[in-house]
């Protein structure tokens, strides 16, 4: 009976997913139907908490939220763009599909600079629209190329009426559906693909055609056009928008989810492939709600939930969403560990324990009892080469490297051989940042403050005893600098030809005794010997 039964649910479910496509209806899993299970979509459910019915009568493509906009004269604006299409066809594409909405709705779009946001001339536009990748502050991250390519939010204030586009998507300009419908409007229910950075079956020099509006009647009259608004910059951001990573002195650095956040005050940074993503720094609080600034460590527990500590609490997270009932107090997390605070903490791959580190000493724990395991804690020292107070620990990809972070500096633990690799420290920001160091010279070469030499032996002007005397013994020193470096040069010119020549003179020689050897035979000596020895035997 419940295999009757849930026989009779799948079929349901799939003429439900059916009908909302707008594909014929048939209750099996046919290969139209697994066709459009693998397109790509937006980032908003089918279902919206209704419960699937048995029965197919066509449904309204749309949610009734009891969400609208207070005014039909909205304002909208570009964040950034993506790489994938340029700074033009991405405004452009994304231009056009306001253009599409406005010709069907009796709504007007008015473009707004987003320098004049960013620089807080202007407030926000009711809808930003932004290119991100993976955690990008809404809690609801993207999952690269492929799945979900876009979300867009109920009118509100915030994040209502914004729309999000996964930057990790291969956009192209064809795209001329890019734009969803955060206007709250039904959409089209003919069998058209949802959301797609590549629509199969149209041109991309063809421009886009509307959809047919949903409701009968007229278009409205709407005020004129205002002129085009400046170009928006992708990436520049003031200082009051958040420090500088190559700066370095961050409070922690960590891997989740195998990316790396780097945390500084109330600022976050997302570094992937040795730069730093798009719209970033951003603000601890608006990912990880609830999470304070100045955090001390941050790791990644077996169980997959984030773990951030400051000060003697600590936050637990699930994703972005802190856990009910946190923070509690450091003594609540085990046994045997500090409570006072803790510097870095890492859960160890290679023997499946959790490190944690204060000061000159580190802690082992179990996850599992909740305690810290007999005779620790132990001098840091065991870990040969690393810093004091490290302020951030994570494992290499394979995990067969540990590396531990400070200032601006990081070491590199070989976790087979137990000792750290040669060549250690590194600069952090050059080599996971792709910040750009530059070296200062030595200050004595060349020393600016020492007057230029002189070889024609000129007078120089005329200054107080000690001044020339001080000049006279610099122009002397600078003097012998030189002699003695055109006197090494020479020497070594010297012995780089004489060297070569010596070896061809002796293989000249080799060769022409041999020679002479062939030519002359054996000494007759040895043949008068040999003759009696055989006259003999």
């Amino acid at each position: 009976m419940s295999t009757m039964r849930s026989a009779q649910i799948l079929a349901s479910a799939l003429a439900e997913m059916q009908n909302f496509y707008g594909i014929p209806v048939t209750g099996v899993l046919d290969e139209e139907t697994k066709a459009w299970m693998k397109r790509p979509r937006c980032g908003v459910p089918d279902q919206f908490g209704v419960r699937v019915k048995a029965n197919l009568r066509r449904r309204k493509r749309y949610t009734l939220t009891g969400k609208t906009w207070n005014n039909r004269h909205l304002t909208f604006s570009i964040q950034n763009y993506t790489e994938k299409l340029g700074w033009y066809n991405s405004m452009e594409a994304v231009r056009r599909a306001f253009l599409v909405w406005e010709q069907v709705t009796p709504l007007v779009f008015q473009e707004v600079s987003y320098d004049d946001i960013r620089l807080r001339r202007r407030e926000e536009a009711d809808i930003m629209v932004l290119f991100a990748s993976g955690f990008h502050g809404d809690s609801s991250p993207f999952d690269g190329m492929g799945g979900f390519l876009a979300h867009a939010y109920f009118p509100g204030p915030g994040l209502g009426g914004d729309t999000h586009f996964d930057a990790d998507e291969p956009w192209t300009f064809s795209s001329t559906d890019l734009h969803g419908s955060p206007d709250g409007k039904p959409q089209p229910t003919q069998p058209l693909p949802t959301v797609r950075p590549r629509r199969p079956g149209r041109p991309d020099h063809q421009p886009p055609r509307p959809p047919q509006p949903p409701h009968p009647g007229g278009k409205p009259e709407r005020p004129p056009k205002p002129g085009p608004p400046p170009q928006p910059r992708a990436t520049e951001r003031p200082d009051q928008y958040g420090p500088n990573i190559c700066d370095g002195n961050f409070d922690t650095v960590a891997v989740l989810r195998g990316e790396m956040f780097v945390f500084k005050g109330r600022w976050f940074w997302r570094v992937r492939h040795n730069r730093v993503l798009d719209n970033y720094p951003m603000p601890i609080g608006h990912f990880w709600r609830g999470l304070p600034g100045n955090i001390s460590a941050a790791y990644e527990r077996q169980d997959g939930h984030f773990v951030f500590f400051k000060g003697n609490r600590y936050w637990l997270f699930r994703e972005a969403n802190l856990e009910p009932g946190y923070p509690q107090p450091l003594s609540s997390y085990g046994t045997d560990i500090p409570y006072d605070r803790i510097d870095t903490a890492i859960w160890w791959e290679p023997t499946g324990h959790t490190f944690f580190f204060q000061a000159d000493r580190y802690w082992r724990f179990n996850e599992e009892t909740q305690r810290g395991d007999p005779g620790y804690p132990k001098p840091i020292s065991v870990w040969q080469g690393i810093p004091t107070s490290p302020k951030g620990a994570f494992l290499s990809s394979d995990a067969a490297y540990t590396y531990f972070y400070k200032g601006t500096k990081y070491w590199k633990f070989n976790n087979e051989r137990l000792r750290m690799e040669p060549g250690h420290p590194k600069s952090i920001l050059r080599d996971f940042m792709g910040c750009q160091e530059h070296v200062e010279p030595r200050p004595r070469w060349p020393d600016v403050a020492r007057p230029p030499f002189n070889p024609n032996g000129g007078a120089e002007p005329e200054a107080d005893g000690d001044s020339k005397e001080e000049d006279v013994g610099d122009k002397d020193e600078g003097s012998r600098v030189v002699v003695q470096m055109e006197e090494v040069v020479r020497t070594v010119n010297v012995v780089m030809v004489l060297v070569p020549l010596l070896l061809l003179l002796c293989i000249l020689g080799l060769a022409f005794a041999l020679v002479q050897m062939q030519r002359k035979g054996a000494p007759r000596m040895l043949l008068y010997c040999k003759r009696s020895l055989q006259e003999w035997v």
